[in-house]
């Protein structure tokens, strides 16, 4: 597995990740922000993608608004679920902001049904609303302190 910084040729694969994982993980009306997003990215944060046998598998970014940093639109190809890949790109992501300065605080919006794997990497859930994300996604905000 290699982890590589998103360049505009991964965006058709990564727009198949996330179409991948519509219904339960993702919304149908994200998509659209997430291509926006994916359009942005020249000015925008950080953001990779994970290649295994040469093929984009997965994806995921960090926006960094010291002295608090985000994670942003991580997500593994439905096929590779359960593989690790997800830990692997998220401790990618936490380490990268470890090493930035000034960050006291990570912060996520993610749904109910990852809301545990986040919860073993140490964060908390500040607030959750049912169905925030669309009929079935609870959009959970959580944070991770660094103390860094």
């Amino acid at each position: 597995m290699v982890i590589l910084q998103y360049q505009t040729g991964h965006r058709a694969r990564c727009v198949e990740i996330f179409d991948s994982n519509v219904g339960e993980y993702f919304a149908p009306w994200e998509r659209s922000e997430f291509i926006e997003f994916l359009d942005s990215l020249d000015v925008g944060p950080e953001y990779y993608v994970c290649i295994s046998d040469g093929q984009v598998v997965a994806c995921g970014g960090v926006r960094i608004k010291s002295p608090i940093a985000e994670l942003a639109w991580g997500m593994v190809h439905k096929d590779c679920h359960g593989k690790g890949i997800g830990t692997i790109l998220t401790d990618y992501r936490l380490l990268y902001l470890e090493k930035s300065t000034g960050i006291e605080c990570v912060k996520i919006d993610t749904s109910q049904h990852t809301e545990g794997f986040y919860k073993k990497r140490g964060f908390i859930v500040t607030k959750s609303i049912h169905n925030g994300f669309g009929e079935g996604i609870d959009c959970v905000s959580m944070k991770l302190v660094t103390g860094i």
